[in-house]
């Protein structure tokens, strides 16, 4: 009795380790105006260590992100991340890959140079590289041109 309780149980664990199983194909959901060197295992707030060029990416519900680094705000703590490590934050709506200068939708629009700086639509000017931050003292943003 016990041996076919065991030959049983060897059969069956052989036939789930035969049976097909779900892993990743190489291929990923995409969205309108997804850029190259997009990260698709992005988390909101978790470390990301790209913030120059192709800083973009999305998360787990397709939410397009933006890996930043913001100096002196990591927090304290003994799971501090290094010095250095950027995190990944709300992006505005992504519109692909745009020329420098070129005409763009209005604010809160996102988008990447050809070689690969962020880029905002600033109105008139049209799509420039560099990011927002909080200007001085928290008051209102600041643009920072960068490339």
């Amino acid at each position: 009795m016990l041996r076919h309780m065991v030959i049983a149980a060897v059969l069956a664990g052989g036939a789930l380790g035969a049976a097909p199983s779900a892993v990743a194909d190489g291929t990923q959901r995409t969205y309108p105006g997804d850029v190259p060197g997009m990260n698709y295992e992005a988390h909101l707030s978790a470390p990301c260590y790209r913030w120059d060029r192709f800083i973009f990416g999305r998360g787990p519900g397709g939410q397009a992100l933006a890996c930043h680094f913001i100096a002196g705000q990591s927090y304290v703590g003994m799971d501090r991340p290094p010095e250095g490590t950027g995190f990944w934050v709300v992006s505005p709506k992504l519109y692909g890959v745009q020329e420098v200068g070129s005409a763009c939708p209005g604010s809160q629009a996102a988008a990447q140079s050809p070689d690969g700086l962020p880029m905002l639509c600033l109105g008139a000017q049209g799509w420039q590289p560099g990011f927002l931050r909080n200007g001085p003292w928290g008051n209102g943003s600041q643009f920072d041109r960068v490339g």
